[in-house]
């Protein structure tokens, strides 16, 4: 476990200490996946299939038990709130003795003086007391975190986790110290970490997550350079900085390391997950240092899934250095010879990654689908194929897909796209949930250069219908944010004629409910009105079904709109109004969309009809008049020209734009045609 903050985060915890100290590292995954697949539909088609690092990094192994990491900022109270897992069994009079036994500087003083505390806890505060006194070399402080795990279960199970995990943690100490036995303490402490780890798998009590950090723990013993009797256990600043000790740890430590952390990963660690991008990161810097870890499978698919994920391929004038990571238009990624572009090249690398995986003999390849990406990405499409057809899953088929369009077999590619979506909206763990809804939408990118727009617009509706509910933070559920939705709206606004529109959605995307208002209807929004918008969020269906009315508006079918707005009574569609010319003041509006189409139409109604030239021309200001206020809300384009989406505040960032930039600097392309009759 490399991520320092959280070493010392369990450790404190393990203790026992109430002091604050950082929280983890958070992984920054970057956008992954390109929010919109039209803005380049080659590029979309010929991009490389991967999943990002995070996903396959936690999917190297399957756990073997129900065990999952706290990496929270969890610690103890430092205002000395008492832990809620101890207050869970304790009196308050035991607490308050507790964190005065804590406080001691001598572990046989917080025995003597811990008398009505539970044995367990009054042994392991003890032991803590002089683990913090000796360090890791503390005799007193095992024999009392062994007497924890000598304590009958029901006893012991209270610290049991704890006191194993300290145990670990002062062998593996010991292993660096002076005069010691480095074999012994490794193996004395990884006896320790196992039995932290399968206390908990037995019930014992865990409520910091230590059974599940003991892996990363346990994974350090092994990164120690040359032999075990050596005396110096490498960092991460070692592989990091690809300094000596990293090249002197034998290839079999290696590989131990690499599958501890990948369990660790494994169960829902983001350190372990950092440690293995680390290892990767310096195991593909060179290619002696990849031959160490190539024949193990799991190492062997590290390797791949950071090669696929995290190595970018050459790009400039030149060549001749990886391209930085490119976060133009939503986030390609890394320059990908796969997708093309101006003077992106295939990084040596990853054909020198692809020919050791070969001369191993392609029986002797893991995840053979895995591979079949790399090599595509490599250039490789003959090798490929035999890969991709070796295995069935979705992304071998995905891989076929973009091999088959790459021969110009426009049906093969469609069928391998159905085999590989199949899987959508479930998961056959060869793909990652966003992996899946991307295959989804590069299969409306083919349908669409078929001619198939109703299908399309289906394949990519369905899924950011799906995106919104599949575990966004609440500021990140509105429709808007959902996956490739600029995609979708420019297919419902620009492509499927108006009655297409219609048709699918009376057949397809019924209104939903209306759902009881707030208790209290506010004024102005108030934090109880946002709670309730929370439990209550705008959904998908209701929002392409007013992007429906608003453009029945604009051809004049101002009837027939009126069903597709929001009813007046659903209060998860009142607008706020900012009142920035005023007092400033955010407001619930008083105007609704339907009720304002209603009374746009009937304007326009009485402007054409009605028998007096006056009342006429009252009519025609009326609707000038609502057109002027609240033309956005009930005609608005969603995208260009008028951005209802954005709520007009800007010009760009939804749909196509008429000048169109292309990543990685290739402006070879001509600019995109702006027709009616073209733009599909």
């Amino acid at each position: 476990m490399w991520n320092t903050d959280m070493h010392i985060k369990h450790l404190r915890i393990a203790v026992a200490l109430a002091i604050p100290f950082s929280a983890a590292v958070v992984i920054a995954c970057g956008p992954d996946f390109p929010l919109q697949v039209l803005d380049d539909r080659a590029g979309t088609l010929k991009a490389t299939p991967a999943n990002s690092f995070a996903y396959e990094a936690a999917h190297l192994v399957k756990p073997g038990d129900a065990l999952l990491a706290n990496e929270s900022d969890s610690a103890p109270d430092p205002s000395g709130k008492p832990d809620a897992a101890d207050a869970a069994f304790m009196t308050p009079a035991q607490l308050a003795q507790l964190k005065a036994v804590r406080a001691l500087k001598d572990g046989d003083a917080a025995y003597a003086q811990g008398t009505d505390l539970p044995p367990a806890v009054r042994l392991y505060a003890a032991g803590a007391v002089d683990y913090l006194a000796t360090g890791d070399t503390g005799l007193r402080a095992q024999k009392r975190f062994q007497a924890v795990l000598d304590l009958p279960k029901a006893d012991g199970d209270k610290r049991a986790v704890s006191a194993a995990y300290m145990l670990g943690q002062s062998h593996a100490g010991a292993m660096t110290a002076a005069g010691n036995k480095p074999a012994a303490e490794r193996a004395d402490a990884i006896r320790s970490y196992a039995l932290a780890r399968s206390r908990a798998a037995a019930g014992a009590a865990d409520p910091h997550g230590l059974a599940v950090a003991s892996y990363g723990e346990q994974a350090r013993l092994f990164l120690v350079n040359g032999a075990i009797n050596g005396s110096t256990l490498c960092g991460y600043l070692d592989f990091v900085n690809a300094m000596p000790c990293a090249d002197e740890v034998s290839a079999a430590d290696l590989k131990q390391a690499v599958r501890l952390y990948a369990e660790q990963a494994a169960r829902n660690s983001n350190s372990g997950v950092q440690s293995l991008r680390i290892l990767a990161e310096w195991a593909l810097s060179d290619a002696e240092r990849a031959q160490k870890l190539i024949d193990d499978p799991v190492a062997q698919r590290l390797l791949v899934s950071y090669a696929l994920a995290r190595v970018g391929d050459m790009s400039g004038a030149d060549a001749s250095r990886p391209a930085e990571y490119d976060t133009w238009g939503g986030g390609y990624g890394y320059a990908d010879a796969g997708r093309g572009g101006k003077d992106v090249k295939v990084n040596p690398v990853l054909p020198s990654l692809v020919a050791a995986l070969q001369k191993r003999g392609i029986a002797n390849i893991a995840d053979a689908d895995r591979v079949a990406a790399l090599a595509y990405r490599s250039g490789l499409y003959d090798l490929a194929q035999t890969l991709a057809d070796k295995q069935r899953s979705a992304l071998a088929s995905w891989v076929r897909a973009k091999l088959a369009l790459r021969k110009g077999d426009v049906a093969a590619a469609a069928q391998a796209y159905a085999e590989a979506s199949k899987a959508f909206p479930q998961n056959d763990a060869s793909v990652e949930p966003a992996s899946l809804g991307l295959i989804k939408a590069e299969q409306s990118v083919l349908s669409l250069s078929r001619g198939q727009y109703v299908e399309a617009f289906d394949q990519l509706y369905n899924v950011t219908k799906a995106s919104q509910s599949r575990g966004k933070d609440d500021s990140l559920s509105h429709p808007l944010y959902s996956d490739y939705s600029g995609d979708t709206w420019y297919l419902a606004e620009r492509v499927l004629t108006v009655d297409e529109l219609k048709t699918y959605v009376d057949a397809h995307v019924p209104a939903t409910p209306v759902p009881p208002p707030p208790p209290v209807l506010p004024t102005t929004p108030d934090q109880p009105y946002y709670d309730w918008l929370g439990a209550h969020p705008a959904q998908q269906s209701d929002y392409l079904r007013r992007l429906l009315a608003r453009r029945l508006v604009r051809e004049g079918r101002v009837s027939d709109a009126l069903p597709y707005f929001p009813d007046d009574q659903d209060w998860r569609y009142v607008d706020i109004d900012e009142n920035y010319y005023t007092d400033g003041k955010r407001t619930l509006a008083s105007w609704r969309y339907r009720s304002t189409a209603k009374e746009y139409g009937d304007a326009l109604d009485d402007a054409k009809h009605a028998w007096r030239a006056v009342t006429r021309a009252e009519a025609w200001y009326k609707a000038a008049t609502l057109a002027r206020r609240r033309g956005m809300d009930i005609m608005g384009y969603e995208e260009a020209p008028d951005y209802t989406g954005l709520g007009g505040m800007l010009a760009f960032g939804m749909g196509r734009m008429e000048v169109q930039k292309y990543p990685h600097g290739d402006t070879s392309k001509a600019p995109l045609v702006t027709t009616p009759e073209q733009r599909a």
